[in-house]
């Protein structure tokens, strides 16, 4: 009798600690679950923020683009090459430039 009493004991303790066992591993796994989640949130928020800042860059880098093309697009390059220089000019600026500084 005394026996089977102490192994209806350890049986018991056992139950017991393996019921403390899992209460305290679903706490945990509540935790962890709880902790990804937020984190989870955390990078959606930063993922929406970043997709944000990237349109704007875009939109403000598509407008420098296209601005700088509209500066290449202008008639000001065409007359620039097409400006002709008479070296007899050039030449006659250059002797009135030395007449002047003899």
């Amino acid at each position: 009798m005394i026996a089977q009493e102490a192994g209806e004991e350890v049986r018991r303790n056992a139950q017991k600690e393996a019921k403390l066992i899992v209460k305290e591993a679903e706490k945990n796994a509540d935790r962890i679950i709880n902790e990804s989640l937020s984190k989870a949130r955390k990078i959606a928020l930063e993922i929406e923020e970043l997709k944000k800042q990237s349109k704007v860059f875009r939109t403000r880098f598509k407008m420098l683009i296209e601005a700088q093309l509209d500066m290449l697009n202008t008639d000001d390059w065409d007359h620039l090459l097409e400006y002709e220089l008479d070296s007899t000019e050039l030449k006659a600026a250059a002797r009135e430039e030395e007449d002047s500084l003899a």
